[in-house]
């Protein structure tokens, strides 16, 4: 299990990191004009437990085949949860990235990209480990 949560943690700092460092940037160079997503404070309290939860259930598989792309979700989603602590005079979350009308954040980018690598890592696992799909918990 070791090795599972240094992967995930490891991704997951990785991605929060680097999310969180290109919305510094966005918001030092453009200032007023970075679009902001408005979160309400319970999607923060729901957004953490869902991170904690998510954590917990990729630790208890044992995979590393899916800690590292669970890792990149948790990542995105903790950088955009972090976003409020760093930025609180902001009403929302920066997304620094515009591709026509659409607003987006590299902790967006994290999550979708990690849910896309999560799918054929999970149909790997279930096909590896069978019997386990059975156990009690």
């Amino acid at each position: 299990m070791t090795r599972t949560l240094s992967l995930l943690l490891g991704a997951a700092t990785a991605v929060a990191a680097i999310d969180l460092v290109h919305k510094h940037l966005a918001i030092s160079e453009r200032g007023d004009t970075v679009f902001l997503h408005d979160r309400p404070a319970r999607y923060v309290v729901a957004g953490a437990a869902l991170s904690l939860a998510w954590a917990g259930a990729i630790a208890l598989t044992r995979s590393s085949t899916i800690a590292l792309p669970g890792g990149v979700v948790l990542g995105g989603a903790v950088g955009n949860l972090l976003s409020f602590a760093l930025w609180p005079s902001l009403p929302g979350v920066p997304d620094a990235i515009l591709v026509g009308r659409v607003a987006f954040s590299l902790g967006d980018v994290a999550v979708i990209g990690g849910l896309l690598m999560l799918l054929p890592a999970a149909l790997v696992f279930a096909v590896r480990n069978r019997a386990r799909l059975f156990e009690p918990i």
